[in-house]
């Protein structure tokens, strides 16, 4: 897919309110997930083109930032929703390292200053200097997944680096030093729920500081064509189970059942369910 990257400048860094704020470099994503919840975007800045072929890179988003946190001690900072922090065109412009030297000057003056880092790439390792340059506590990283076969990752995030990388890559963070771990989300019917317990076995396996799980709601509001010609891809099976998913009220109470029993019993610390 060709992709239009189009260079802006924001007056806001930060969106949010209270201590809580989402810190987003970049608008749009090359990842291109199927299932992805912020296409929603494309039509709130005006965008034309199918989800993950645009990006927009707030050039000053860094120096905005630093302003901002000036008057926001004690900001607990998602990074970031409405796009992947290290998709591919951090590589050239570097907007989420530079954010992040920002954030770690920040925090030796703000002992409350807490970040969130959540991505499915592993560039992120190229920043392991200044992830392990914070202050104690104050910065977690965290890897999305929704299955741990990399050739059905293909299809449902076909721009973004295969689960065993971003697996690798959690493993050799939390050697290093940095708080890590994975979130599992959305958990798509048929796929996720039959990896759940390899990616429990992975977490375990890289000892890893958490897990979390999410739908995402994506069963009602973002089951459209794409998905649905994604589950083709995976057969009969997979689209059965979709359908079932998406009809029946219960499915997420039972989901929930079933996550609870394969956590039960671990060390990993749950973190987070829907």
């Amino acid at each position: 897919m060709e992709h239009t990257v189009e260079t802006i400048t924001c007056k806001s860094a930060l969106t949010g309110a209270g201590r809580d704020y989402r810190l987003n470099p970049y608008v749009g994503c090359e990842h291109a997930c199927e299932y992805c919840y912020a296409t929603y975007v494309a039509r709130w800045r005006g965008q034309s083109g199918p989800w993950g072929s645009w990006v927009q890179v707030k050039t000053n988003v860094a120096e905005v930032l630093a302003r901002q946190l000036e008057r926001k001690a004690g900001a607990r900072i998602f990074l970031s929703t409405v796009c992947d922090a290290y998709q591919p065109v951090e590589q050239e412009y570097e907007l989420t390292r530079r954010c992040l030297a920002v954030l770690r000057h920040a925090a030796i003056f703000d002992p409350d200053l807490r970040v969130f880092l959540l991505t499915k790439s592993d560039l992120v390792w190229r920043d392991v200097d200044l992830l392990t340059a914070f202050p104690a506590g104050t910065v977690r990283v965290g890897f999305s997944v929704t299955t741990s076969r990399d050739e059905v990752a293909a299809l449902l995030e076909p721009a973004a680096p295969p689960p065993s990388r971003r697996i690798a890559t959690a493993r050799a963070l939390k050697e290093a030093g940095v708080t890590v771990g994975l979130l599992i989300n959305p958990i798509l019917p048929h796929v996720t729920e039959r990896d759940l317990p390899s990616l429990l076995d992975a977490i375990d396996d890289a000892g890893l500081d958490f897990v979390g799980f999410d739908t995402l709601h994506y069963l009602r509001g973002h089951v459209g064509g794409k998905m649905r010609r994604v589950y083709r891809q995976l057969g009969r099976d997979a689209c059965a189970r979709l359908r079932q998913a998406q009809d029946d009220p219960g499915y997420e109470d039972e989901l929930r059942r079933r996550v609870g029993e394969l956590t039960a019993g671990r060390s990993i610390t749950v973190e987070s369910r829907f």
